[in-house]
């Protein structure tokens, strides 16, 4: 599989919209004719006070499902659109990550769950390690954190665990739950979790939580 995680400084008002209608048109397209597009999320800060930035997680089957998104014509508009029109106010960061799927597969999907919450809770999160040998080092702490959310969380829907391909002192969590209350009350008190932190958090040199909504596109197909 390859995970995007993408976060795109727009010129805000006219401009994004206009962007985040054409994602939308491209995340339809996507569900509707490109089985090997898994997820494809548009979404914007929770943080009302930031208008500009949008943000993308996407999901393929594999390198060729992604080659063959990005020949669909509404992606070749999109990128001529773009090319045409200021759209962009900054440098676009977007990530190749690295699903870690030999840590209890590296992701799980509770799809009866997410087909009954109409606003999924979504954070990416972005924990720094001061190397990549301690970020190894915490992999068994993090596969009972996702073990234990997937087999006792029933408000926790979609939670993969990844690492940057470029960055391989950062592990990236990308979660959803049903609620904002469940995150914070269940899934943040749960013993892995704690167990977590507590043995990993002298090896971190920092933390990054993006907070976000889902405005268009899909977290998951029927089966991942």
């Amino acid at each position: 599989m390859k995970l995007m995680f993408a976060v795109l400084p727009t010129v805000g008002g006219k401009g994004r919209d206009d962007y985040l209608a054409k994602l939308a048109a491209i995340a339809d397209y996507a569900r509707a004719n490109e089985p090997g597009v898994l997820s494809y999320v548009v979404c914007l800060p929770r943080d009302t006070a930031d208008t500009k930035t949008v943000y993308m997680v996407e999901l393929y089957a594999d390198h060729a499902a992604l080659e063959s998104h990005m020949e669909t014509d509404h992606v070749k508009d999109l990128i001529a659109w773009m090319g045409a029109n200021a759209v962009l106010e900054g440098t676009p960061t977007v990530l190749e990550l690295e699903l870690l799927h030999d840590v209890e597969s590296g992701i799980f999907v509770r799809h009866d769950a997410l087909g009954n919450t109409s606003d999924p809770f979504i954070v990416v999160g972005e924990v720094s390690f001061k190397d990549s040998e301690l970020l190894q080092k915490s992999l068994p702490y993090w596969a009972e954190v996702l073990k234990t959310t997937r087999d006792n969380e029933p408000g926790s829907i979609f939670y993969a665990l990844a690492r940057g391909t470029t960055n391989p002192e950062t592990l990236y969590t990308i979660e959803a739950y049903t609620s904002k209350d469940y995150l914070w009350d269940v899934h943040a008190k749960s013993q892995a979790v704690q167990d977590n932190k507590q043995a990993s958090e002298a090896w971190r040199s920092g933390l990054k939580l993006n907070i976000l909504k889902k405005v268009n596109g899909y977290l998951a197909r029927p089966k991942i």
